[in-house]
């Protein structure tokens, strides 16, 4: 299935984003609205009208921000589950919200590990950015001669934001490998096909900076020729246009962005095979790589300890049933033994009593001769 058709089928979680984002804007807009009718219609020094404006503009963008990026994070790596899922050729369920929220579930757990773990993976990237910004890659030691490589990461920007995304995606996956071990095989794996990669995210980019520019013009132009004209002021419209197009994009143009660079990355990992000397290379890169990969090694080295401690109890209840029937025999031949001898002072008991009546008989016997000789 191609990362087009993965997208329309999962449709769902873009139109909840949408509805999501749509909510927030309602209420940004109130407190925006409410800021810009104290502004213009109540006297204050220049200071404070300045002061206001400020504080309802971070106010929104805080409220805005936090509410998107949380729910709206929940609601993406849904959505990878089931990318994951039509990747692999497996058929997309009926309701895939359900579905997608019992797999991170079981795979992640509660929301704090994956949120946890989403950071460390996008600050162990940040690092290894910085390092491949200044020429260096996996092959060389040294930088290659050239320009800084920082443009090119800028202009990548978007697409680049989805690597935390694809490392998620990719432990999803890897259902066997403990979480931090399939994070850093996912980052390493990027690394290694790094110059691939980056030719892609560019490509993608550019479309996202178009058609957002369109979807900018769109908003805002008939709103603007309104504006002017009923002689309003166009900086309201500006604002909400702004934020109308950021709810479309992280609605629609970011699940399709995500979608498929997902895709593409998951296509890349099947056919890399990891070098383990990237480790230790990686592992000077950055320091929050190293932290998950020590992460992965710890949990390792328990897996182990409690796969040895399980096998050991199996051993122990493997041999207790044969103790069992070791025991069973013997308490068994132990009665046999038991009945024989109680049979045998039996027989022993009914001789001598047998015995002592032939004795007693023949003296009644003897006696009886006597008195008839007398």
């Amino acid at each position: 299935m191609t990362p087009n058709a993965i997208w329309r089928k999962t449709l769902i979680f873009s139109w909840i984003n949408l509805g999501l984002g749509l909510l927030t804007l309602f209420v940004c807009l109130i407190i925006g609205g409410g800021a810009y009718f104290v502004i213009t219609n109540f006297e204050f020094e220049i200071l404070t009208k300045v002061a206001i404006g400020c504080g309802a503009f971070l106010c929104v963008m805080a409220i805005y921000f936090v509410v998107m990026s949380r729910f709206g994070y929940g609601i993406r790596l849904g959505q990878l589950a089931i990318v994951e899922r039509a990747q692999r050729g497996e058929s997309i369920p009926n309701n895939p919200v359900e579905f997608s929220k019992s797999i991170v579930r079981e795979r992640f757990g509660n929301s704090r590990k994956y949120y946890a773990l989403s950071r460390d993976i996008s600050t162990s990237l940040k690092q290894i950015l910085r390092v491949l910004s200044r020429g260096f890659s996996l092959d060389n030691e040294a930088p290659e001669l050239g320009n800084s490589r920082w443009v090119t990461l800028v202009v990548a920007n978007p697409a680049i934001r989805c690597v935390d995304e694809c490392c998620l995606t990719y432990a999803l996956r890897q259902s066997d490998y403990e979480v931090n071990a399939a994070s850093v095989d996912a980052l390493t794996i990027l690394v290694q096909n790094w110059r691939s990669f980056i030719r892609r995210a560019i490509k993608l980019s550019i479309i996202i900076y178009v058609v957002c520019l369109l979807l900018m013009a769109l908003f805002f132009i008939p709103g603007f020729a309104v504006c002017r004209q009923m002689v309003w002021s166009s900086l309201p419209w500006l604002c909400v246009s702004f934020f109308l197009v950021l709810t479309v994009k992280i609605a629609f143009i970011d699940s399709y962005t995500l979608t498929k660079i997902v895709c593409e990355f998951l296509g890349m990992a099947e056919k890399t095979e990891i070098n383990p000397e990237n480790y230790k290379k990686l592992d000077s890169w950055s320091k929050m790589y190293a932290k998950i990969r020590k992460s992965a090694e710890k949990a390792a080295e328990k897996a182990e300890d409690e796969a040895a401690r399980q096998e050991r109890a199996e051993r122990k209840a493997a041999r207790s049933p044969e103790k069992a029937e070791d025991e069973v025999p013997a308490a068994a031949d132990e009665i046999a033994e038991t009945a024989e001898t109680a049979e045998t002072a039996e027989t022993a008991e009914t001789a001598e009593a047998t015995e002592a009546e032939s004795t007693a008989a023949d003296k009644v016997a003897a006696d009886a001769g006597d008195d008839a000789a007398t």
